[in-house]
């Protein structure tokens, strides 16, 4: 039918048209941003997937940052252990030369001083940012602000966290406090081989004002605190096996000493001879003012466990020996906790890789394809806009009949 009110062919290269310039709009757009998917009309179930991806990389962001940081806090306290570890083989070198006769003792106490001083001042210095593990206390210089003792960083995007505990790596955590070449101590002699321990045996360390209990325990039943002697005093329970070695409970005893800061070790070997020698085996306890007379202890299964009071050179390198092994194993806790954090620095380097390629793949635009697509395009619509004005010139033909 030939109409001049609707023009059929004219309707659809219309159509045709706007659908055209619709797609170039779009195509357009994914030229310009370089995405597919920019907003929730391009595609609503991707662009709400990719809006969580991308917050989760921004989380992981933030958790490799504070990984960052966490390593640098440890990375100062390990510097500050390497200082330290010198310092105390310098001060085990002093004190064994002080068993020379004809050197002063005095000259020899001061240079003992001016090292634990030293190995302080290590500790104090390994703050970053207002953390110290390492033994720091006081308030940073820096930020104004109380520093903190413990370190506790995120792990994941979800808010899981880690914390490392302070290894405490200064004189008092070391127990090396008020040492001198003629330091006291109390000497535990080895059991003899029939001695088994038993539940709620107990070592006290005192220093006549305060004791601190060290109650055995193998776990068939709760253990019992001893009756303390003084209005001033601590108990810590101590978990052994029923299998465990004489040596072996030793070990933990000494363990459980140092947690509580005395300088406490097992002789592998005997040192020095005479008045103030100690034999293999021995447990021997420095530190916080401990004295012979106000110790004691409580076996109550056969055997026989000397107690002797100590004073002489061989306690002090007895002390420092405790120390060496106390720095090690706190240098050891942070190496563990440092491979623990770069693990994870590198699984959220990876995971935050993965997951941005994964966004990728779903709102990236392919550039050469587009770049086809709008080729093609533009010349749909230049035909577009061709067979429109030739729709619409139809109704001139009309004309014709009526001349």
């Amino acid at each position: 039918m030939f109409s001049i009110n609707t023009n059929q062919s004219a309707l659809n290269a219309l159509q045709s048209l706007n659908s055209t310039a619709t797609m170039m709009q779009q195509t357009q757009s994914a030229i310009s941003t370089g995405k597919k998917v920019g907003s929730s009309q391009d595609n609503p179930a991707v662009y709400s997937i990719s809006n969580s991806m991308n917050a989760q990389i921004s989380g992981l962001a933030a958790v490799s940052d504070n990984l960052n940081f966490s390593q640098s806090v440890i990375g100062v306290a390990q510097s500050a252990a390497s200082q330290i570890a010198s310092q105390l083989s310098t001060l085990k070198n002093t004190i064994t030369n002080g068993v020379q006769t004809g050197i002063d003792t005095t000259t020899i106490n001061n240079q003992i001083t001016s090292i634990l001083t030293n190995i302080n001042s290590f500790a104090q210095s390994a703050t970053f940012n207002g953390v110290n593990i390492a033994g720091g206390t006081g308030t940073d210089p820096n930020t104004g602000s109380a520093i903190q003792t413990s370190l506790t960083t995120t792990q994941d995007a979800d808010g899981h966290t880690i914390t490392v505990a302070q290894k405490d790596i200064s004189a008092t955590g070391l127990s090396l406090t008020g040492l001198t070449v003629g330091s006291s101590a109390v000497d535990f002699g080895s059991l003899n081989s029939t001695t088994a321990f038993a539940q709620n045996d107990y070592l006290k360390l005192g220093n006549g004002t305060k004791s601190n209990y060290f109650v055995l325990s193998d776990g068939s039943v709760a253990p019992t605190a001893p009756v303390a002697t003084d209005s001033n005093n601590s108990v810590t329970f101590v978990n052994f096996g029923a299998t465990d070695s004489q040596a072996t409970v030793l070990s933990k005893l000494a363990s459980a000493m140092r947690s509580s800061g005395y300088g406490a070790n097992v002789a592998t070997a005997a040192v020095g001879t005479g008045t103030g020698a100690v034999a293999a085996g021995d447990l021997v306890v420095t530190g916080s003012g401990i004295t012979n007379a106000g110790s004691s202890f409580s076996i109550a299964t056969a055997g026989s466990l000397t107690q002797t009071s100590v004073t002489s050179t061989n306690t002090a390198i007895q002390t420092v020996d405790s120390a060496i092994q106390s720095l090690n194993t706190k240098v050891s806790s942070l190496g563990q906790s440092q491979q623990q954090l770069a693990g994870l620095q590198s699984f959220t380097s990876a995971l935050s890789s993965a997951l941005t390629s994964g966004v990728g793949a779903l709102t990236d635009a392919d550039m050469a394809a587009e770049s086809a697509k709008l080729t093609s395009l533009q010349t749909k619509q230049q035909l577009g806009i061709q067979s429109l004005s030739i729709a619409n010139q139809a109704p001139q033909a009309l004309m014709s009949l009526f001349r």
